[in-house]
């Protein structure tokens, strides 16, 4: 079953349709006095002007009045998803299936894609914990809640981005190196999503590559990097459900890691490999 996207627009349209209509209708009497009756053509002319600041202030007010009955609306549910304990029911929803590139009928915002199928499970899963979603209404608050979650979380990822300058891997903390990747996967055309938290089961970004998941550990290190971040890798793989893991370190890494590595089938990429693909996708030169 296919549903209608709602744009965020669609309620302005009647009083909009009906300012315009009912100004075009008083043009065209405008220029038939104009041609019959120039004295009766200024005076209602000026009538004409008083209607459109009238109308305009109308509609600017009824903008203002509509806009915040929207907001309170959107803060109402958002207020009553987190008393049903659901945020991050919905953080994980988002990271778990919003990567996988969709068809072209999907649900997408921002790069995220979700199947009409699964957004019908989503909904069902947040009215049995207590949201109460009606059939006529479910699909513009599913949309609202995860405009709201996706916009948030891009926010912060691009807060984070813009206050890397330096080109030195050693100059970075852990968390800009993090963002560094984020972007340079994005250069390159997948769908990202970063984790970057405490807890993170050693994955510090979830990326869709050719529709696979991976699991991507990353590691600001001046020394070579051992066994230990291919492990977590591979633990990370199986808690966020993906299909593969990679390993991205600024520095090398030793043989051990690397063989244990072939072993279970984890991606390493070392610095110097990292570095050439920042200057071949962003063009920034890296070391």
């Amino acid at each position: 079953m296919a549903y209608r996207r709602r744009r965020r627009d669609d309620d302005d349209k009647p009083i909009a349709e009906f300012i315009l209509g009912v100004g075009g209708l008083y043009v065209l009497y405008l220029v038939t006095l104009w041609m019959t009756d120039r004295a009766a053509y200024w005076r209602q002319l000026g009538y004409f002007a008083v209607f459109l600041v009238l109308a305009v202030a109308t509609y600017i007010a009824w903008h203002k009045i509509s806009a915040s009955w929207k907001q309170r609306k959107v803060d109402d549910l958002l207020a009553e998803l987190k008393q049903n304990g659901l945020e991050e029911y919905v953080k994980n929803f988002i990271d778990r299936f919003g990567l996988q590139k969709g068809k072209k009928d999907d649900w997408t915002f921002r790069g995220y894609s979700f199947d009409w199928d699964r957004l019908k499970d989503f909904r069902k899963v947040l009215n049995e914990r207590g949201m109460h979603f009606y059939t006529s209404e479910w699909d513009n608050r599913i949309s609202t809640i995860l405009r709201h979650y996706i916009q948030e979380m891009e926010e912060r990822v691009t807060r984070e981005s813009v206050a890397v300058f330096a080109k030195s891997f050693s100059d970075l903390s852990g968390a800009q190196f993090e963002n560094l990747l984020y972007r340079l996967f994005e250069a390159m055309g997948y769908s990202v999503q970063k984790t970057g938290q405490v807890g993170d089961q050693g994955c510090d970004l979830v990326v869709n590559m050719k529709n696979q998941r991976v699991a991507v550990q990353a590691k600001r290190y001046a020394q070579s990097v051992g066994n230990a971040a291919v492990q977590q890798a591979v633990a990370a793989q199986k808690v966020y459900g993906c299909a593969k893991a990679m390993v991205v370190a600024s520095s090398g890494f030793t043989k051990e890691a690397i063989e244990l590595a072939r072993t279970n089938d984890v991606d390493l990429i070392d610095g110097r490999k990292l570095s050439a693909l920042l200057m071949q996708y962003l063009k920034e030169n890296w070391g």
